[in-house]
């Protein structure tokens, strides 16, 4: 009997032993956290009274375009189409539970289009959102936040200069109202951490464009991603980003053909220290309907005071 009670006793002590090992294990490998995927937005929230800073570059080359078939159609040999995008996401920790953002943008525009050439740059739409974490992760259940985002017109929508080719236009000129809700999960086993965003974005009021009254339908954006941990605190990211926009209105009227949707793919490598985090990757616009298809060269640091 006493060598069974002994037996009982060494059992609990060693069980107690390597579950502390392996929560300590477990701590290092979630810890520090990512900056995440580009655009897939990550549930864990920042810290209450914490500020995140992170400026995100992406550097679009335009190899062609998706019509309204899907089809895909090289730009003309002599005709290119590139931007330059600086966009500055910032995270406040309002309380345990939310957090509020704001980002806003400036972008530079270059284009050849049958001989003209032209350039032009100025700030883009600007972001505001703010996310409450309404669950917390535990074994079987993902933590999901709820999001809540305004886009104000802040770029230039309208009235592009001649000569400009439309490079000077860097809005579109509507207040869009987004509802989502994103999932994270980590898998330890495997060292990963898998994203799903689900969105959906209404743009309730028409804007009138160039004397046009235009009524913009609302969007559908579904974001997934993953990253794995693979070595201390250098990760591995794979990105799915689908999003569909039906017919806009123009003066009432239903314009055919105007709706837009795209599938893209996105992988990077990331490194993170307990305050600063970096991230640089690359996309590819692999499927779409009257949109631009783009390969784009991405970066991001984010730095926690």
């Amino acid at each position: 009997m006493k060598n069974r009670r002994n037996l009982l006793l060494s059992f609990l002590i060693i069980s107690i032993l390597v579950s502390s090992a392996a929560a300590e294990e477990k701590k290092d490998v979630w810890q520090p956290t990512t900056p995440g995927p580009f655009t897939t937005f990550t549930a864990p929230l920042c810290e209450k009274g914490k500020v995140n800073i992170q400026p995100l570059y992406f550097f679009n080359i335009t190899r062609g375009t998706f019509d309204d078939t899907t089809a895909y159609h090289s730009l003309p040999s002599k005709d290119y189409k590139y931007q330059q995008l600086l966009q500055l996401y910032t995270q406040f920790g309002l309380a345990d539970h939310i957090e509020v953002c704001a980002q806003p943008s400036w972008q530079w525009n270059y284009r050849r289009k049958d001989g003209e050439t032209a350039g032009a740059n100025g700030i883009g739409d600007t972001l505001l959102i703010a996310r409450y974490c309404g669950i917390e992760e535990t074994e079987w259940i993902p933590r999901a936040t709820g999001l809540f985002q305004v886009k104000l017109p802040t770029g230039k929508y309208q009235k592009s200069r001649d000569g400009k080719i439309g490079t000077d236009i860097t809005g579109t000129g509507s207040t869009d109202y987004t509802y989502g809700v994103s999932f994270t999960k980590g898998v330890y086993p495997i060292r990963t951490l898998f994203h799903l965003d689900l969105l959906y974005t209404n743009i309730p009021t028409p804007v009138r464009i160039d004397g046009i009254k235009t009524k913009f339908s609302d969007i559908y954006t579904v974001n997934g991603a993953f990253e794995w941990i693979f070595y201390k605190n250098f990760n591995l990211l794979g990105e799915l980003v689908w999003q569909s926009q039906g017919d806009k209105k123009q003066d009432q009227d239903k314009s055919p053909a105007t709706d837009q949707g795209s599938l893209t793919f996105a992988t990077g490598i990331g490194y993170s220290r307990e305050n600063c985090s970096v991230l640089i990757g690359y996309q590819r616009t692999l499927l779409g309907t009257n949109v631009d298809a783009n390969d784009t060269v991405a970066a991001t640091v984010i730095i926690t005071f």
